[in-house]
């Protein structure tokens, strides 16, 4: 799969929807915004160059996977009955998510880009690690448990290349 082009017309996931990059320059803003209007994702800046519509669309994505993500967590923590520690997002190249031994989560922010679904299946996943650490079939009857779904949603996971495109 191509990397992302920061070009007008290009297409970019968000929560499993793809939206068309529109870029409008505007020179007499200081910071670029960034909105989604209908199908568009919009990138209001005074610069149109790649580097700088590029760190504005990767800010926007941390942003709404800061905001949704913890959401998420917390409606299944909730569910589980389960206690956290720390919830982190970062920008790793080879996971969706992790979970430590001190109950903290980590996540991928490109998440925010898989449908609501994926994204949900990720948290549980991270969720169940806290009470069991592995992949033995204890803990995959536990993620079953909540999303009954789950390989369908894992599949997508292995499917899609937003990792490398992003």
């Amino acid at each position: 799969m191509k990397k992302a082009i920061y070009k007008n017309g290009e297409r970019f996931p968000y929560l499993g929807r793809d939206y068309t990059l529109e870029i409008r320059q505007y020179p007499s803003y200081k910071k670029p915004g960034v909105t989604v209007e209908g199908d568009k994702l919009t990138v209001l800046t005074a610069r149109t160059d790649d580097g700088v519509v590029e760190k504005a669309v990767k800010e926007w994505y941390l942003s709404r996977a800061a905001a949704v993500i913890p959401e998420r967590v917390r409606f299944y923590r909730d569910l589980m009955q389960e206690h956290i520690g720390r919830i982190c997002i970062k920008d790793v190249k080879s996971r969706w998510g992790s979970c430590s031994s001190k109950r903290n989560l980590n996540f991928n922010w490109r998440l925010i880009m898989a449908p609501m679904e994926v994204l949900d299946y990720v948290v549980v996943h991270e969720l169940c690690h806290l009470k069991e650490m592995n992949h033995s079939k204890d803990f995959w009857a536990l993620v079953e448990g909540i999303l009954p779904d789950y390989k369908e949603r894992r599949k997508w996971l292995r499917d899609c290349r937003l990792i490398e495109r992003f």
